[in-house]
């Protein structure tokens, strides 16, 4: 079975190539569904995997041997185990439905060839991160990912506000993008290796606690930057310029979940510099809060999942950084199936709406698409967490629970459950503002089969695949945590009385959630509503504070430098070498004058300093 891992990725990759070579020569229909069966091919070969050795996935193969340079080889090579089979499983098949979604969607635009390329490569690129086995071929599959993202955010490009905001999400990324290069640039200059189990391994067995701690900080920088952390979020709003397909799938099934998955791969290497796990809980646990308070006051569609991605995957980092990786990459899966339904579905009500993303001007639409209210209240329903009826409510309660038992989990614990009474009072705001009150009519738009099929397949998701794994001590199905135990753990979880007053409590936080989510929806009808707190509407205002400072100190940074080398280089260095050849030259000539007396006391000195040489001389 090893031999087949190499087909996972090359499929989409497949597809990629022959979008950028034959696209001109295949008609735009043919172009859609080879984007489109190319990932259900690797979907395929998944299930394969899934059922053959799913119960204890360890698979190896070297496909090639990329770099030999002396003793240092880097090879094309694949690893298969519980982590990588979870994600190559969210990328493939939900990558295939987005595509399949697509179809209709964006059919007619003007750069859908385009389009197409740019998507399988962008799941060709996740999948190739998740399953390389060593770092160099895993910072491709990153970079991969980061490239695509900026071109299809820009997708729209024509519009300059479109294209900057590509540009910004590569910039941000960037950032993180070279601090992942330098940790792993010091990782090989201690170890000699970059293949991730022996690197594991080595790190533990011979610590160096300072180069630990400075790779430690820089990878997490880049697995922050990724997923859009606290600080780093800034690009994720704005990337809601492109297509809502698009978002889907930079928010479900690749790019922001690609920093939760490194963390948890290199999960030894926090564990191994003493309270790095703790800071990353905190700053899971802070962006939780901060982007739900955030998302409060939007009123653009879009923003308000932007906003919600970046607080769910400050849930998912608390539980790397309180030891309870499982329970991060449980949520990690019920997220991608509740977010890429949110943001498809939202592509429709903006279509529906003329492209308007304004949720007060929206409203009563369960009369015009019962379906889609349903399948929409399913998704919403899983990221308020709402009691029994979502997979949300046990994924996420999860690991609010654990952190309460965590080093400092008062504040933690504080933290995350307030961030999930301000979700469920943003996300029933959003539906009540958009299907519930009058009726404001947009256009007719029909949902083909392309469309609903895909959407009943997520919202079933969203409401089903928390079943997976019930609360300790539930009547119920137990089958997650039993599973991916043999790979990841899922500390300390609350149990008996403890555990029942923390489920309650969670439960009852998120249905007051929902009902000051009606309130705020009335007072927006009325032009009262938290729209009018501009602090949060804003963001805190880090995103000005950062475009007002930022540039004027790197311009002042790139100045200095510039001035800086000038001098050095062109001064110093030319001016010097110019201005003592010139006085080489000039004492040369005084030498050659045609006077010999002179050329005499040169010879007697000459031979006086050779005399001297010789006897010993000083």
């Amino acid at each position: 079975m090893a031999d087949w891992l190499w087909l996972i990725p090359a499929f989409p990759l497949l597809g990629a190539f022959l979008h950028g070579s034959l696209g001109e020569s295949l008609g735009v229909r043919q172009l859609r569904w080879l984007a489109t069966v190319l990932p259900l091919a690797s979907s395929l070969v998944i299930l394969a995997f899934w059922l053959t050795v799913g119960t204890h996935p360890d698979l190896h193969d070297t496909v090639w041997t990329w770099i030999a340079v002396g003793s240092f080889v880097a090879r094309i090579g694949l690893h298969l185990d519980p982590l990588s089979l979870v994600m190559v499983s969210i990328a493939a098949f939900l990558g295939f439905l987005i595509h399949w979604f697509s179809q209709q969607f964006m059919a007619g635009d003007y750069g859908e060839r385009r389009y197409y390329f740019y998507l399988n490569l962008f799941v060709g690129g996740m999948l190739i991160l998740t399953l390389a086995d060593n770092l160099l071929f895993l910072y491709l599959g990153w970079e991969t990912v980061g490239l695509c993202s900026y071109a299809l955010v820009a997708h729209w490009y024509r519009d300059q506000r479109n294209a900057w905001a590509g540009r910004k999400a590569f910039v941000v990324t960037r950032i993180g993008d070279m601090c992942l290069a330098l940790g792993i640039f010091l990782l090989f200059a201690q170890y000699h290796t970059l293949h991730i189990p022996t690197l594991l391994r080595l790190l533990q067995q011979h610590p160096a606690p300072q180069l630990l701690l400075a790779a430690s900080i820089l990878v997490l920088l880049g697995a922050l930057a990724k997923s859009a952390q606290f600080l780093f979020h800034v690009w994720l709003p704005d990337s809601m310029a492109g297509p809502s397909t698009v978002s889907a799938l930079i928010h479900a099934a690749t790019m922001v979940t690609a920093g939760v998955y490194l963390s948890i791969r290199l999960l030894p290497l926090f564990a191994a510099v003493p309270s790095m796990t703790w800071v990353i809980a905190l700053l899971g646990a802070w962006t939780a809060f901060y982007a739900a308070s955030c998302a409060l006051a939007q009123v653009d569609l879009k923003r308000i999942l932007a906003y919600s991605t970046i607080s769910q995957l400050g849930y998912m980092f608390l539980a790397v950084g309180i030891g309870a990786p499982a329970l991060g990459l449980f949520h990690l899966l019920v997220h991608a199936c509740f977010k890429a339904l949110l943001f498809l579905g939202a592509g429709v009500i903006i279509s529906i709406y003329a492209e308007d993303h304004d949720i007060r001007q929206m409203g009563g639409l369960k009369r015009q698409q019962p379906v889609l209210r349903w399948i929409f209240l399913a998704g919403i329903s899983a990221l308020a967490a709402v009691p029994l009826l979502s997979a949300g409510f046990y994924s996420k309660d999860a690991i609010i629970d654990a952190s309460y038992l965590a080093p400092g989990g008062g504040i933690l614990y504080t933290l995350s459950l307030g961030a999930a009474l301000l979700t469920a009072v943003y996300a029933f705001r959003l539906y009540f503002l958009v299907f519930e009150g009058p009726q404001r009519t947009g256009k007719a738009y029909l949902l083909g089969w392309g469309m609903k099929i895909p959407l009943v397949i997520l919202a079933a998701a969203s409401v089903g695949i928390g079943w997976l794994q019930f609360p300790p001590g539930w009547p119920g199905p137990h089958l997650w945590l039993p599973w991916i135990d043999q790979e990841l753990g899922h500390g300390l979880l609350p149990r008996g009385t403890l555990g029942d007053i923390l489920e309650i409590t969670g439960a009852a936080v998120t249905l007051l959630g929902i009902w000051l989510g009606l309130l705020a929806a009335r007072a927006e009808r009325r032009g009262q509503g938290l729209s009018r707190i501009v602090f949060l509407r804003e963001g805190w205002y880090l995103d000005a504070l950062a475009l007002r400072f930022l540039p004027p100190m790197i311009y002042g940074m790139a100045q200095l430098v510039a001035q800086g080398e000038k001098w050095i280089f062109r001064t110093l260095l030319l001016g010097g070498l110019r201005d003592s050849s010139r006085l080489l030259g000039n004492l040369l000539v005084q030498g050659e004058n045609g006077l010999l007396n002179r050329y005499a006391s040169s010879m007697l000195v000459g031979v006086l300093i050779l005399l001297a040489v010789l006897w010993g001389w000083p």
